[in-house]
């Protein structure tokens, strides 16, 4: 019996809970796995059900899922002379190994480390989860990044009842570390909202 490999493509967000349960139903957990079926009527139904979702093919009956290659994200420094555009989740800058970091008010903070993204106003436990779960822990990453994405990373994890729009702005006052203007920024919101 001829087989078909069926890939996901199209993140199932904003689509109707029935098409994400087909897909995951084929085996598809996360963009871009595949999966090898078996080509019935049964299968093929499925595929069309979500076609604007996923890709499929015929291959052979004793084909194989390739594993797939372990992916590096290129780090882009920042340094004085450096005018290069950075990534949209690098860091603002990265301290030279010898010399100490001194935060100033208005200067982006330079940290290796997850900052606390908890503090941003809407942001919970469980936001705060769903956003470290994608690799998301800097002030300088939020900042970086619009409402719409942040919202697709949130929701993909099955939460809603949120309001992304004011956190890059929080996020981009807490990486310059101006906690002043980020505390009246914050002292004007309710759950990340202006009232």
């Amino acid at each position: 019996m001829a087989k078909l490999l069926i890939t996901y493509k199209k993140s199932g967000i904003g689509y109707s809970q029935r098409q994400k349960e087909t897909v995951r139903s084929l085996g598809l957990r996360k963009l871009n796995s595949q999966a090898i079926h078996d080509d019935t009527a049964a299968i093929r139904g499925m595929v069309f059900a979500v076609r604007h979702l996923v890709t499929s093919e015929e291959v052979a009956d004793d084909a194989v899922i390739p594993k797939p290659r372990a992916t590096v994200r290129p780090r882009v420094i920042s340094t004085p002379g450096n005018t290069e555009a950075r990534p949209s989740f690098a860091p603002a800058l990265l301290a030279a190994a010898d010399e100490p970091a001194v935060a100033e008010p208005g200067a982006p903070v330079v940290t290796t480390e997850a900052d606390d993204i908890e503090k941003i106003e809407g942001i919970g436990p469980k936001i705060g989860a769903a956003l470290r779960a994608a690799d998301v822990t800097t002030f300088a990453q939020i900042a970086a990044m619009t409402a719409e994405q942040i919202g697709e990373i949130v929701s993909a994890a099955g939460i809603s009842l949120f309001d992304a729009t004011t956190w890059p702005q929080q996020a981009a006052l807490a990486a310059s570390n101006d906690w002043d203007a980020f505390n009246q920024l914050t002292g004007q919101l309710n759950a990340g909202r202006r009232e």
